[in-house]
C-alpha cells in the first residue's frame, strides 16, 4: 500500500501567523495582492484578519446599492437647495438605487443618457455605499467589498462581470450572516476592468445558468462560473496529485510522442490522420479525378500483396490508405473540391490515440514509467458520447505481473480521492450539492469502502451499467509468441481517463 498523500504545501499566497500568534494576510509573490483563498478561504472565513489591510481583486458576481452610513447610523440624505432637487424623478431615483433597471434603461435610452441622469442623481441623492461580492477564482466563497459612491461611480464596480481592484480593510460583517464572516471596507480603487455598455454582458447573472448552457453558449466565459471554477481546481489537484504518487514511489515521468506512425490494435478508421493544407492557388489540389484513379492504383497494389502474402504491415497499409481515399470521393462528390494535398511526410502521420506501445520501450529501459498526455479518437457512428480529445494517466510496470497493476492502480485511485478530498473540500462540497439536489456526496465513503475483485464475466456485465474509469493488462512476454526478441520482460500497465476520474471525484453527471 502506498504512503499517505502529503497535504499541499503552504504557497505564498496563504496568510501567515506572526510569533505573537496573530494572523496576516501575506500578498502573493507575484501579483502584490491577496488571493480570496488566503481571506475568505480559510477555515475562520477570515475572523483572524479582522482588522488586516489587504489589496484584493477579482469578477463581480453580484452588487447591491445602499445608503452609506456612519457611526453605525443610516446616512440621510443632505439637505439641498429647492433649485437643485427640482426636476428628481422617479425613474432617475430607481435608476440610482437599482443597478437591473439602470442597465435595462441604458439599453433603451442610451448609456450617455443614463450615465448624466445616475451623476446628477447621485448628487441628489447624497452618498450610497455599494455592497460588491467578488471572486478571483482562487476558491469557491466570495468576498463582499464596500464601495463609497465618493471613490468612483458605483455603476462601473456593480456591473456584473467587470473585474476590479481595491485595497482598504478587513472588517466583520455587521450582524449575524451565517454565509459570510469579513468584508472588506474599500477606501482606494487601484484597477476597474469595465464591461462594454454598449454589447451587454452576456451573463448578467452567472448563478442562475447551468455549466452546460455556458459552455455551449459562452464557452469563453464558463471559467468565471462557480462550477466551471470549481471543477477546474479539482482536476489542477489530480494532476498535482497524480505526479506527486508517481514520483513518490519510484516512477519515472515520459513524455510520448502526440503526432506518430504507430497504429494502435483495432478500427484504425477511429485514428486522426495529419494532413498537409495547401493553398487554393496550389495547382496539385486534390480532385474528384485524381482520388479515383488513386483508388484503382491502390486496388490494384493490395490484390498484388495479397497474392503475395509476404508483407502484411504493407497490406494494412494499402487497405487503410484505400479506405481514407474512399472517404475522401465521397466528400469530393459532395464539396465539390477539397483543399487538401498529399502528405509532405515521407510515412502517413496520426495522432496518438494510446500511449502504452510507447510506454512499454520505456519500461523495458527505466523499469517503472508514467505519462500524462492527451489522447485523440474519432469517432464517426456516436461522436456526441466520444471524447474526440482527452487526456489519460498512462503507467507501465516492468518485471510486474497483471496483480502488480492492479495493486498499483488501486493504490493510485485511493491516493487521488484522498488528496483532492482534503485539499478540495469546498469544491467537492459545492459541486456535490449541485449535481445531487442537496445531498452532498462523500467520497471519504469510497475510500473505506472495500475494493472487491471480481470475476472476467462479472466484470463484462457491470461494465454494460457503468462507465470505464481504469482499465489495464499484462504485455505478451512469451518468446514463442514474439516477432522480435531484445530482451523484453514480463510487464503491466494500466491507464485512467482523467475526465472519467473528475466526474468519479465532483459527482458531475456530464
Amino acid at each position: 500500500m502506498a504512503s499517505s498523500p502529503p497535504s499541499s504545501s503552504s504557497s505564498s499566497e496563504e496568510a501567515t501567523t506572526s510569533s505573537s500568534g496573530s494572523a496576516s494576510v501575506q500578498f502573493s509573490k507575484y501579483s502584490r495582492r491577496a488571493t480570496l483563498r488566503s481571506v475568505v478561504g480559510r477555515p475562520d472565513g477570515g475572523l483572524g484578519l479582522s482588522g488586516k489591510r489587504a489589496v484584493v481583486g477579482g469578477w463581480v458576481k453580484s452588487a447591491n446599492v445602499v445608503k452609506a452610513k456612519r457611526g453605525g447610523g443610516a446616512m440621510s440624505p443632505p439637505r439641498m437647495p429647492a433649485t437643485e432637487t427640482t426636476g428628481l424623478t422617479c425613474t432617475e431615483v430607481l435608476m440610482a438605487r437599482v443597478p437591473l433597471i439602470r442597465c435595462i434603461a441604458k439599453l433603451i435610452g442610451g448609456a450617455s443618457a443614463v450615465d448624466k441622469a445616475s451623476s446628477s442623481v447621485s448628487y441628489k441623492l447624497g452618498p450610497v455605499t455599494a455592497l460588491v461580492r467578488i471572486n478571483d477564482g482562487s476558491c469557491v466563497p466570495d468576498l463582499q467589498i464596500v464601495v463609497d459612491s465618493s471613490l468612483c461611480p458605483l455603476e462601473q464596480v456593480t456591473a456584473i462581470g467587470a473585474s476590479v481592484l481595491v485595497e482598504g480593510k478587513i472588517e466583520l460583517v455587521e450582524g449575524k450572516n451565517q454565509q459570510r464572516v469579513v468584508e472588506l471596507r474599500v477606501d482606494k480603487v487601484l484597477h476597474i476592468g469595465a464591461v462594454n455598455i454598449d454589447n451587454k454582458y452576456p451573463l448578467p447573472n452567472v448563478e442562475l445558468l447551468t455549466p452546460d448552457e455556458l459552455i455551449k453558449d459562452y464557452p469563453q466565459l464558463a471559467p468565471r462560473t462557480t462550477a466551471m471554477a470549481s471543477a477546474a481546481r479539482v482536476r489542477s489537484e489530480m494532476v498535482h496529485a497524480a505526479h506527486a504518487f508517481f514520483q513518490t514511489n519510484g516512477f519515472f515521468h515520459v513524455n510520448t510522442p502526440i503526432i506518430t506512425t504507430t497504429k494502435v490494435a483495432g478500427d484504425r478508421r477511429k485514428m486522426f490522420r495529419v494532413m498537409r493544407p495547401t493553398s487554393k492557388s496550389d495547382n496539385r489540389a486534390i480532385t474528384p479525378e485524381v482520388v479515383r484513379a488513386s483508388i484503382k492504383a491502390k486496388t490494384k497494389q493490395i490484390e498484388a500483396l495479397e497474392r503475395s502474402e509476404s508483407n502484411k504491415e504493407a497490406l494494412e497499409a494499402a487497405e487503410l490508405d484505400l479506405q481514407r481515399a474512399s472517404e475522401l470521393a465521397q466528400q469530393l462528390e459532395q464539396q465539390g473540391s477539397a483543399d487538401f494535398s498529399d502528405d509532405s511526410f515521407q510515412h502517413p502521420l496520426y495522432l496518438s490515440p494510446d500511449h502504452t506501445l510507447h510506454l512499454e520501450t520505456y519500461a523495458c529501459a527505466l523499469s517503472s514509467v508514467y505519462t500524462f498526455s492527451p489522447a485523440f479518437q474519432a469517432e464517426s457512428l456516436e461522436p456526441h458520447k466520444h471524447l474526440a480529445e482527452r487526456w489519460t494517466i498512462d503507467a507501465e510496470l516492468a518485471f510486474a505481473e497483471l496483480e502488480d497493476a492492479i495493486s498499483c492502480a488501486v493504490d493510485y485511485l485511493m491516493w487521488l480521492l484522498c488528496t483532492v478530498s482534503k485539499n478540495c473540500s469546498d469544491e467537492l462540497k459545492f459541486l456535490s450539492t449541485k449535481e445531487n439536489n442537496g445531498k452532498n456526496f462523500h467520497i471519504n465513503s469510497v475510500v473505506s469502502s472495500p475494493w472487491e475483485r471480481i470475476t472476467y464475466n462479472e466484470a463484462v456485465n457491470t461494465l454494460l451499467q457503468v462507465g470505464i474509469v481504469a482499465c489495464g493488462t499484462q504485455k505478451e512476454e512469451r518468446m514463442d509468441k514474439l516477432t522480435a526478441r531484445h530482451g523484453t520482460v514480463k510487464h503491466s500497465g494500466f491507464s485512467m481517463d482523467m475526465e472519467q476520474l473528475i466526474l468519479l471525484v465532483t459527482g458531475l453527471n456530464k
